[in-house]
């Protein structure tokens, strides 16, 4: 083996409570670790949320969609805007989505009747009856994805998740600004 062309990568962190030390000095091993854990973890709840939509002939996406309706159900419906919230996506997304869902008989929708303008989204009793056909599988992976967590240990992980989401979001508004200012330097530099 060449050590001579041993290549170590730049640290992937700075901040010094997410470094190891180790004999040559700093290292990333074990965040590098916890960012793979978390795409695979990620991967894998996907691969999941996928599955629960076929179950009910539906995608994924739209499984999620149809969650946060009968979260909202018993209060009437729920609003293409709060859907869009509660899931961290665009309500244009959610708006293509729901006609699918109605297209599918398993959602419908209404006038709000506090606000003409908007509507209101609800089950149809095809979309209860299908989450009721899915629910003893996905209680049952449910059970599997968080057995031998302690309710202690999963309200740790529910505060964690969460403020995790809270730094992501910083995370992606930092790239975008990043992308942004590359894409203009890229395009001033086009122009003499």
């Amino acid at each position: 083996m060449d050590f001579a062309n041993r290549y170590a990568p730049p640290l992937s962190v700075s901040r010094p409570e997410l470094l190891d030390d180790s004999p040559n000095g700093l290292a990333d091993d074990r965040f590098r670790e916890a960012i793979y854990t978390l795409f695979m973890t990620a991967n894998g709840f996907q691969s999941v949320r996928e599955a629960f939509g076929r179950e009910i002939g539906a995608s994924g996406p739209q499984y999620f969609i149809l969650m946060a309706i009968a979260r909202g159900h018993a209060r009437g419906g729920i609003g293409i805007r709060s859907i869009a919230d509660h899931l961290g996506v665009a309500a244009s997304h959610v708006t293509v989505e729901v006609g699918k869902l109605i297209a599918k008989g398993l959602i419908a929708k209404r006038p709000n009747p506090q606000d003409r303008r908007r509507v209101l989204i609800t089950l149809t009793p095809a979309g209860k009856a299908a989450l009721d056909r899915l629910a003893p599988l996905r209680q049952r992976i449910n059970d599997i994805l968080f057995d031998g967590f302690s309710r202690e240990e999963f309200g740790q992980l529910h505060g964690f998740l969460h403020r995790f989401a809270r730094t992501t979001a910083r995370a992606q508004h930092e790239v975008a600004l990043h992308e942004n200012l590359r894409n203009a330097a890229e395009e001033e530099g086009k122009h003499p």
